[in-house]
């Protein structure tokens, strides 16, 4: 399907495709010189997303989970922005800060948090995963980076809208 991209993402063509970058994240990426999302050719890279904790007392499970959808949703307007959906990914790549004094939840609790949001947005067969640990993430409060690859190609978009 053909998408409109959402006026809050500035696209920027380039020779290898397009980038995407949301107005939220124009001041950081001019910080930190980095592209939110890619397309290149029949790829999408999402760089990483970060679910942080901006106050002074520990992240409960159920905000927890809300700020990680807005991430997941984050990721599927970056995705749209690109000509691809969710179950295009083919890949994510979570980077936890586990036993951090800004979330009350420990490691199996933040993974089951993150096993339960993530089946809201991925259904079968879903993507591969890789899950590691790191001793912290920017912003400061920050709980789980997610990133992600998928694979669209470019034709489909033409081929779905087409009559049959």
């Amino acid at each position: 399907m053909s998408h409109s991209t959402p006026t809050d993402i500035r696209i920027i063509p380039t020779h290898t495709g397009m980038v995407a970058i949301p107005a939220a994240l124009e001041d950081d990426v001019a910080q930190f010189h980095y592209a939110p999302a890619r397309r290149v050719g029949d790829f999408v890279y999402l760089s990483g997303i970060v679910a942080c904790n901006t106050l002074p007392q520990p992240m409960s499970e159920a905000a927890f989970s809300d700020e990680l959808r807005r991430v997941f949703r984050q990721i599927e307007a970056l995705l749209h922005a690109c000509d691809a959906r969710l179950d295009d990914v083919v890949e994510l790549q979570m980077f936890h800060v586990f036993g951090s004094p800004a979330l009350a939840l420990d490691k199996a609790g933040q993974l089951a948090a993150i096993a339960r949001v993530r089946d809201e947005f991925f259904a079968p067969p879903y993507p591969a995963a890789v899950e590691l640990a790191v001793a912290d993430l920017n912003p400061d409060g920050g709980l789980v980076e997610i990133k992600a690859i998928a694979f669209a190609p470019r034709g489909r978009a033409m081929k779905l809208e087409s009559p049959a």
